[in-house]
């Protein structure tokens, strides 16, 4: 579970961003948080409505990583801006629990576990004591897939989801699963992964990493698009070697994709790295690891970051950093607005900004977002 939060700025933050302004911790007045959360929340009359939201527990399921152990870092900045803070953050989950998909002591840390085996020690993950994890007895669930976490979450919920959005524990009686936001997941897999089955990839994998190496585990070849040519389709015509068949991704998507009465949303990113266009063509849209059209999972709500007008775009990292992820994470997961009703209530609260008195404003600054975390995350699952 979390630590409890210290003096938290999370409320401040989530304004901010949406506001694009910074704010230095020593020059605001402390209220400020306060009243503005107020107004927030008084001037668009979701007190009422989102009163609950802190009783719903957040479950992060993380994606592929090469490091062992993985870097969870990156996740901790959209996590300080959902978290409980009695003050700054009144309507945040107060349990947030990080499900460590390579943890030592399950044996999960060698690379060889397969999606729907990494599905089933999250299922024992809430099914049991194993990692302490704690729920509101019949209470409410949401998850966030990050990546190739989102295949884990919708592998899970294929397999232990009951009716509409129940999940029958022994613990907790039946929990009910809320909502599902996958980020940057590679719903029908990633390119990627297909292109670095080429022979003199392989060869300089096997040079680095050794015969056994993270390219050939049963996750990371779950994650690729399958049948694929791994040159490329210019140079197919020349040797039409293509990667193994993805029957992991085939089969996941031969079941209804969206599922339930769960509210399903996806966040992609379209800023591309500059080896992407190596592999992608150069008119298609990708976050510098997945192809943005792949994470589209039809019948969720799903969102780019050319939706936004921010101009902002996001790479596969940016998604999990950028404070205007963190904000749109805010506003579909706590206050569970849809994307429209979020761009009005920005636009509102920029008017709503400027009516402040100026000590409330602070001067603006260059500081980070990652200046305002005052705690390490505790992980659940070591």
């Amino acid at each position: 579970m979390l630590e409890e939060p210290s003096a938290g700025f999370a409320m401040n933050k989530v304004l901010d961003s949406i506001f694009s302004i910074k704010r230095e911790t020593n020059c605001v007045n402390q209220n400020s948080s306060e009243i503005l959360t107020k107004r927030y929340l008084n001037a668009f009359k979701l007190k009422k409505r989102t009163h609950k939201g802190n009783e719903r527990t957040l479950i992060i399921i993380p994606g592929y990583s090469v490091d062992n152990p993985p870097r969870i870092g990156h996740h901790l900045y959209y996590i300080d801006a959902l978290k409980f803070d009695p003050k700054t953050n009144p309507l945040g989950y107060k349990r947030i629990y990080l499900f460590d998909i390579y943890s030592k002591k399950d044996g999960r840390c060698n690379f060889k576990h397969s999606i729907p085996e990494l599905a089933e020690e999250l299922f024992k993950s809430i099914n049991t004591n194993r990692d302490s994890w704690e729920f509101q007895e019949n209470g409410e669930i949401d998850f966030i897939g990050a990546s190739m976490g989102g295949l884990i979450v919708r592998k899970f919920i294929q397999d232990k989801m009951k009716g509409n959005n129940l999940l029958p524990t022994e613990k907790s009686g039946t929990l009910r699963i809320k909502n599902i936001l996958l980020i940057a997941t590679p719903n029908k897999g990633c390119k990627i992964i297909d292109r670095l089955q080429a022979p003199f990839i392989q060869y300089i994998l096997r040079l680095i990493y050794g015969k056994d190496n993270f390219s050939q585990s049963k996750q990371f070849l779950q994650i690729s698009a399958g049948n694929r040519a791994v040159f490329g389709k210019f140079k197919a015509m020349f040797n039409k070697k293509k990667s193994l068949k993805n029957e992991f991704i085939e089969e996941l998507n031969s079941h209804p994709l969206t599922p339930g009465t769960i509210r399903w949303m996806t966040i992609r990113g379209t800023k591309q790295q500059w080896f992407t266009k190596t592999i992608y063509r150069k008119k298609t849209l990708n976050d510098g690891v997945v192809e943005a059209a792949d994470v589209i999972l039809p019948g969720a709500e799903n969102i780019c970051d050319i939706n936004l007008g921010t101009n902002e775009l996001w790479n596969h990292r940016d998604l999990y950093v950028s404070e205007n992820v963190s904000a749109l994470m805010f506003g579909l997961l706590i206050l569970e607005l849809n994307l429209e009703n979020y761009l009005q209530l920005s636009m509102n609260h920029q008017e709503e900004f400027r009516k402040l008195p100026e000590e409330f404003v602070g001067k603006q600054t260059t500081t980070t977002f990652n200046d305002f975390i005052k705690k390490p995350i505790s992980v659940a699952d070591k």
